[in-house]
């Protein structure tokens, strides 16, 4: 089995170089980030539904121990409660879908939740975390990427980026992307951006292992850097 990196993932820290790539994407080969958000995550379609009350949806959120992550899920989970934009539209999951990079490494595709509007499904993404590099930047490439992986899937589908991070301070917003409004990649960008990935990946290989250490706070684990 290839090492598998979510998509979301190595497209937010993809760079415009392939040594700052190569620096940036192999942080999340490690231990990067302090927690999860596969909390939220496993929420995304019942909260964008609206289909229960908030505090019955988030019940789970409010229990988990480490401070830090049960703020960040339940900042993220109002965000999505207060998008209207597929309230009451049936939703189903996808299984993870792999789009492989190197012999042994791959990139593991799955949107949060896809939601039929009109009969037609609706490929819906989140994206919590705080981004070095603007999204008008990487979204040719998730498109790219994307429509390359999934039009074997369906006929007809949409793509859409849920964007609650920070973009100034502390405080968070909420922003409905329609990726397929831009431009999708090139062919020579796009081959690019796959190789500084790669070369990421070899990179990573190539360097001592670090040594991990114990949190002092409990966390709820990498979940959603490796799905």
């Amino acid at each position: 089995m290839p090492r598998v990196v979510n998509f979301m993932d190595a497209a937010r820290m993809t760079a415009s170089t392939s040594r700052e790539t190569a620096y940036r994407v192999s942080t999340y080969f490690g231990e990067a980030g302090p927690f999860s958000y596969g909390k939220v995550r496993a929420l995304t379609g019942r909260l964008l539904a609206g289909e229960l009350p908030f505090r019955v949806l988030t019940a789970g959120i409010e229990k988990v121990a480490f401070e830090l992550s049960r703020k960040c899920n339940l900042d993220v989970a109002k965000l999505l409660y207060a998008c209207t934009a597929f309230r009451n539209c049936p939703s189903y999951q996808l299984k993870r879908a792999l789009y492989p990079i190197d012999r042994d490494f791959a990139l593991g595709v799955r949107p949060e939740t896809v939601v039929v509007v009109d009969g037609v499904p609706n490929l819906v993404f989140l994206q919590p975390r705080k981004n070095p590099v603007p999204w008008a930047f990487n979204a040719p490439f998730m498109r790219r990427l994307l429509e390359e992986l999934f039009g074997d899937y369906f006929d007809e589908f949409r793509l859409w980026l849920v964007d609650t991070e920070a973009d100034d301070g502390d405080e968070r917003t909420l922003k409905l992307v329609d990726l397929q409004a831009v431009s999708p990649m090139p062919e020579r960008e796009f081959i690019r951006r796959i190789a500084s990935l790669r070369n990421a990946w070899r990179l990573h290989l190539k360097a001592p292992a670090k040594r991990k250490e114990r949190r002092k706070d409990q966390d709820d684990g990498q979940a959603d850097l490796w799905s």
